[in-house]
């Protein structure tokens, strides 16, 4: 059975070429997927960020489970470099959040994002 993801990217630090190497990494580990156009955004909820986040949204199919899932966003955070230490700075090389799997809604308040939002209308998907 396929189920049906939502992925929320964001980068606020060498973000064009991190957000180009999660796209690269996404496309290798799901059947199918799609992304909506990148655009910037101020930063949500984060009043230590260096300044603002790159986002995009995808759109994928699978057949893993989430926590199948969850533990792979995070290795592909930590090869674009993402650590403890750029957090404290503000810095954060890459984000990769499941918002949705199936019709569970994991990230609640992140579907109600803009970004996530304009992610989903420019893919003209419900969320």
């Amino acid at each position: 059975m396929l189920y049906r993801v939502i992925l929320s990217l964001g980068s606020n630090y060498n973000e064009q070429q991190n957000m180009a190497f999660a796209v690269e990494q996404l496309k290798k580990l799901f059947l199918s997927i799609r992304f909506s156009e990148s655009y910037y955004t101020e930063p949500v909820g984060s009043s230590y960020s260096i300044g603002n986040y790159l986002n995009q949204v995808a759109i994928a199919y699978t057949d893993c489970s989430a926590d199948e899932l969850k533990p792979l966003f995070k290795e592909i955070e930590k090869a674009a470099g993402r650590s403890p230490q750029l957090k404290a700075e503000g810095k954060i090389p890459l984000d990769v959040d499941l918002v949705k799997w199936s019709d569970w809604v994991i990230k609640p308040a992140d579907l109600q994002q803009d970004y996530v939002l304009r992610g989903l209308f420019d893919l003209q998907e419900e969320p």
